[in-house]
């Protein structure tokens, strides 16, 4: 454990490409700095009274310094905004399969339509959509599906409340950045394969080192072949990661790049009646042809030239491909007198999701008036594609009972469904940002930022083609944040910031009423506490949207019905710890209270609950870490458990989806002795107790998802 009192950078990804001037240091593993061998700067010694003490430690569940608010590194007491960090650690340890996995370890994020298993849905304090784009890579916008890898995550950082000042179009509950591990300074690599009691399993190379002076390069590679939980099904994924870092002298220059293809079970789960699901979680409801496929290409480029000690400029840019399909058994009707489930044949055949981002930056830290101040100014441009392709839409076909099902009735042919066919979106949007946090010394930090954000939308379909939306909008949005660091150990912070984005549909969803804009704005106060071994925090706020799209069931056709409510608020409180409490032991838990819910709508909806958000949900994690006498083995267990509340499953709250508990357990063993070799030995078992449970819903008592069965991973690599 040490003490750090010099600049250091995480170079991690697009977003964390240029350091800064904070006293912090970076604590994940396998990350470069921009600012070794620096004098230290004046300011620093102008503003000893802020007490920056950061002690990094590599095996803790604690974040000592986050990117995501500010795009360079800011130590936790003087963040302008709730932050959480998904550390290295805690993915070794809990090694989850995908973002619904880590968002265990996250207050206030609930899971929402996740379309049959089969994409990321998360919302934050109560916002958030299947295609909202506040999931990031490396800073980057990604489409809709998974961006959640095992083989290829650092970690997660997650940014509480609007995040429009950075990051452009999003909800204002707030973004997750994905951050990937980065080339490899010295010579190294491990071989990894993990068997799974559904059968079959995972395995993964990573490889990387120096190639030349100044140049590095790492490869990651992974392949997934799994048994789907329930009775049948699986989930197969290729993919290829490989990344390139440059330095020589005040320029830095990073590339890298990663293909996937994929091919998962889509599943459309449980169907409700009276308000109970009409089957278990043993037999499934549609047909083994059911899944979703395709390949993604993801490029990310970032280069920086330090003009001084002080200053900088930055040019990230980024690009994603997403080529996908699928085919639905999708129920239509459950008639609870005879028990028969009519179903049909869906299929998007050929859907396109494209992004393309480019940011200029330009970053200082200066002295001015006896005042430090770390500013960013920057504009930046993105472009985002969505082309459906052509729908298929079968009959609707009875003879399904679930209580006893037959399978192979339904086949997976049917029409083109004309009216579904060929939906077209495309988004501009070109904005100009600039922020400053003022060291006004005595332990204050007052942080202004504007940015004023341009978007151009059009959206249309069927065939023949008709376009039903061709608009453009402007909108300054403020933000502003106040930090007290108190002594060494306590700050308190406040800010305000607001949030402008375009309402988008997806495939196979129909809007009810007129097309709009949604706006957000949130108020925010917190507190956190941070020691050698352990932070803490609380927030509490308050978030008003307005515009905000909702699902409404399903029309005659099937289609997701998508109407926009007046206006929605949420307001609760967050609580979170992580650290260390002993040598021996890591420590993990969270809390947060959610309340979500229309203000202004019809009289049919007006202060009903959102769906999916559970007023209460929290958990904890503990864990053991000790030395062995044999082989100087390293040996780390533990044990933790989550806890979701009762939540809504529909628009009008006609149906309810249960509370449930699940409990999760890991043990681990490294030794670096084992045939002169690091090998590590790790058993995971998710939900222990194999507790039936519902995760989500798609707002409509047709589909409703269950939570993953109790599953045990056992994985074995080797370092060389």
């Amino acid at each position: 454990m040490t003490t750090f009192k010099t600049t250091a950078l995480a170079c991690a990804g697009l977003s964390l490409l240029a350091g800064g001037t904070v006293q912090a240091a970076a604590e994940p593993q396998n990350s470069t700095t921009d600012s070794q061998n620096r004098k230290p700067s004046s300011a620093k010694a102008s503003h000893r009274s802020e007490h920056i003490h950061v002690h990094a430690d590599p095996h803790s569940y604690a974040a000592t310094t986050s990117s995501i608010a500010d795009k360079l590194p800011t130590t936790f007491l003087q963040q302008t905004q709730t932050t959480n960090v998904v550390t290295h650690q805690v993915i070794e340890d809990m090694t989850p399969q995908t973002m619904e996995d880590v968002a265990k370890y996250v207050p206030g994020i609930s899971i929402g339509n996740n379309f049959g298993g089969t994409q990321d849905d998360l919302m934050k304090r109560g916002f958030g959509a299947t295609d909202d784009g506040s999931i990031l890579r490396n800073g980057v916008r990604m489409p809709t599906g998974r961006n959640f890898d095992l083989a290829t995550t650092e970690r997660v950082e997650v940014l509480k409340g609007p995040a429009s000042l950075f990051y452009g179009m999003q909800e204002p509950g707030g973004v997750i950045n994905v951050i990937t591990k980065q080339p490899r300074k010295t010579w190294g690599g491990s071989l990894g394969t993990t068997w799974s009691s559904l059968g079959g399993g995972y395995g993964h190379a990573d490889v990387g080192g120096p190639l030349t002076r100044g140049l590095s390069f790492r490869l990651i590679g992974s392949f997934k072949n799994e048994n789907y939980w329930r009775n049948f099904g699986s989930n197969r994924q290729k993919l290829v990661a490989p990344s390139l870092h440059f330095e020589r002298g005040r320029f830095t220059a990073d590339l890298s790049y990663e293909w996937a293809e994929y091919d998962n079970t889509l599943d459309r789960g449980a169907v409700f009646s009276n308000g109970h699901a009409i089957s278990g979680p043993s037999k499934r409801l549609d047909e083994s042809w059911a899944r979703s496929f395709g390949d993604r290409h993801l490029l990310a480029t970032g280069f920086q030239y330090r003009l001084t000690e002080h200053d900088r400029i930055r040019l990230s840019g980024g690009w994603n491909h997403d080529n996908y399909h699928d085919k639905q058994a999708d129920p239509s009707a459950y008639n609870a007198v005879t028990g028969v489930l009519t179903r049909r044949y869906r299929s998007n055949t050929g859907t396109i999701r494209a992004n393309g981002y480019v940011s200029l930056d330009y970053i200082s830290d200066h002295v001015l008036w006896g005042m430090k101040h770390d500013l960013v100014v920057g504009t930046d441009y993105e472009n985002r594609q969505q082309n459906q392709g052509a729908f298929i839409d079968g009959s609707r076909q009875g003879g399904f009972y679930p209580s006893n099902p037959v399978y192979g009735m339904l086949k997976p042919v049917g029409p083109v469904n004309v009216n579904n066919s060929d939906w077209r979106q495309h988004i501009n949007n070109a904005s100009g940002y600039i922020k400053d946090n003022i060291h006004l010394g005595h332990g204050l930090i007052l942080a202004p930022g504007l940015r004023y954000q341009w978007f151009h939308i059009t959206y249309g379909g069927r065939r023949p083609y008709v376009q039903t939306t061709d608009s453009s909008y402007t909108k300054p949005l403020p933000f502003v944040a106040l930090v007290y660091q108190l002594g060494e150990n306590v700050s308190f912070y406040g800010d305000y910031s607001q949030s402008f984005t375009p309402n988008q549909l997806d495939a196979g969803s129909v809007l009810d009423g007129g097309y709009k804009p949604t706006m957000g704005r949130q108020f925010e106060v917190g507190a956190r506490y941070q020691n050698r071994f352990l932070t803490a925090d609380v927030a509490l706020y308050n978030i008003h949207k307005k515009n905000v799209q909702q699902s409404a069931g399903l029309d005659d056709s099937g289609n997701t019905i998508q109407r926009l409510a007046g206006l929605v608020g949420s307001k609760g409180i967050e609580a979170s710890m992580t650290g260390k409490l002993t040598h021996h032991l890591n420590i993990l838990a969270n809390y947060a209270f959610t309340y979500a819910r229309i203000l202004r709508d019809t009289p049919t909806d007006k202060g009903k609950l959102v769906a999916n958000v559970a007023k209460h949900t929290g958990g904890g994690y503990l864990t053991y870490e000790t030395s062995l006498p044999w082989l100087k083995t390293t040996m780390r267990i533990g044990a933790g458990a989550r806890y979701v509340g009762r939540r809504a499953g529909d628009l009008n709250n006609t149906f309810w989806l249960p509370a449930y508990t699940t409990v999760d357990a890991f043990a681990s063993w490294h030794t670096g002795r084992l045939l002169g070799h690091d090998t590590s030995l790790q058993v995971n078992a998710t939900n222990l107790a194999n507790k039936a449970y519902f995760v989500s819903t798609a707002g409509t008592p047709m589909r409703v998802s269950w939570g993953q069965g109790r599953t045990v991973h056992v994985g074995i690599e080797v370092g060389f």
